[in-house]
Order: structure tokens, then C-alpha cells, then sequence
């Protein structure tokens, strides 16, 4: 009896240590970093989804495009908007999702955090801009996914 309870001791502790080492399924040591500040954004490629960022009429104020990292197996969006424009880029997965902030100025060009979605997993982009006071001033989209 002693033999039987102390094999279910030392399983315990084996599946406990197993969980603490292994972590969470959905981190990564790449979510929510920077894509040039890792050197990921060297092995990017254009996915070939984007949208337009569209106001309520219609009107595009920028677009978002999705690009994905071949080495570092992860998608982030960029964004091409006024260089007045500020607003938030948002990559996400079925499973999570990275937002990012963006301010006035770098010409314009802007880039979002990534999101790990190696081979198989699907990612999406979403961005948003603001030009000053006025919904008109405001718009918005999201890219298709793309499955890599």
C-alpha cells in the first residue's frame, strides 16, 4: 500500500513540474515584440491581404497590410497613413491578439506588434487612423487571414 501511494506522490510532482516548465500554451517569447527590433521584419513577406482604413463614407485614409516572418514565424500589420495620423494596429489569431498605438509623424509608416502564428495558424490585421476631430476624420479595416 505505502509502495502504490508513493507512485502516485512522485507522478504528481512529475506532471506539476511538467506544467510549471512547459507554461502556457498561447505565450511566446515573440508576442507583442517588436518585428524590426528582433531582426524578424529581415525575412518579411507581404501575405497579400490589406485593406483600406475608410471613413463612414467611404473615403480611404490609409491602408493596413499583413506580413509575416518566415524565421521567426510570426504576422504583424503595418500601417500607411498622414503623417498628422495617429491611431492603433491590432494583429490577432483565433487564440490572441497583440494591440499596438501608433502617434503622428515617422512619414507615416507604422508598424504593429507581433503575434507567434507559425505554419497552419491563421492571422488577421487590424488598423485604425485619425486625422482630427470628425468621424469623417476616421477610419478603420481589417485584412482577410491568411493561413500560413
Amino acid at each position: 500500500m505505502k509502495i502504490h501511494v508513493a507512485a502516485i506522490a512522485v507522478s504528481v510532482t512529475a506532471i506539476s513540474t511538467l506544467l510549471l516548465t512547459t507554461g502556457p500554451a498561447s505565450a511566446h517569447t515573440y508576442d507583442g515584440k517588436d518585428p524590426y527590433k528582433t531582426g524578424c521584419a529581415r525575412t518579411k513577406v507581404y501575405t497579400g491581404k490589406h485593406a483600406y482604413l475608410e471613413n463612414e463614407i467611404g473615403e480611404s485614409l490609409g491602408a493596413i497590410r499583413l506580413y509575416y516572418s518566415r524565421r521567426c514565424g510570426t504576422n504583424w500589420g503595418e500601417v500607411t497613413v498622414s503623417k498628422k495620423g495617429s491611431g492603433q494596429i491590432t494583429v490577432f489569431t483565433s487564440s490572441k491578439r497583440r494591440s499596438f498605438s501608433y502617434r503622428a509623424g515617422n512619414g507615416g509608416h507604422h508598424w504593429g506588434d507581433m503575434v507567434y502564428a507559425p505554419s497552419g495558424v491563421c492571422a488577421q490585421a487590424t488598423g485604425s487612423v485619425s486625422l482630427g476631430i470628425g468621424r469623417v476624420n476616421r477610419g478603420s479595416g481589417t485584412t482577410g487571414k491568411a493561413c500560413g
